[in-house]
């Protein structure tokens, strides 16, 4: 036998496969632990924005409308409004969004319909990804009409 052979052992090399594995797969699983984190984020933002927007909607249909009535579907995830305006014309409004719920909570004692010359509105609106519920966020808002200024 020769003593300068030079080559690797059927040992070293499955030790060398071994320990490239692991570091594949801490590596592989860090990578999709931080994509799946930054999507969810994406998704907050995404919903907290259409939120946003909603309350943004429901602010200006309280302070122009003579008088609004907000409901919550109860099969699908949408808010409709039903509103009076000042010249006695009726309009209906529907908030939904393919990928998302809407639900939304009265907290103060006003009636159904609304009417924005005497109560202001405290609403609690939820707003969950259809795709993933457990990623929702809740909001407190407030719908109030300055008294005296003229919309």
């Amino acid at each position: 036998m020769l003593r300068h052979e030079r080559g690797l052992t059927l040992v070293e090399v499955l030790a060398t496969l071994t320990l490239l594995s692991v570091i594949s797969i801490i590596i592989w699983s860090i990578f999709f632990q931080g994509y799946s984190f930054s999507q969810k984020a994406i998704s907050k933002n995404f919903i907290q924005q259409e939120t946003n927007l909603l309350i943004t909607n429901l602010t200006t249909t309280h302070q122009t409308a003579k008088q609004y009535e907000i409901l919550n579907s109860t099969d699908e995830c949408k808010i409709t409004v039903n509103i009076v305006n000042r010249d006695a014309t009726t309009k209906t409004d529907v908030y939904s969004h393919p990928n998302m719920c809407f639900k939304f909570e009265i907290q103060n004692s006003v009636t159904n319909p609304v009417n924005p010359n005497l109560n202001n509105v405290r609403l609690k609106i939820t707003t969950s990804d259809k795709s993933y519920p457990d990623n929702k966020i809740t909001l407190n808002t407030f719908l109030y009409r300055v008294k005296g200024v003229q919309y």
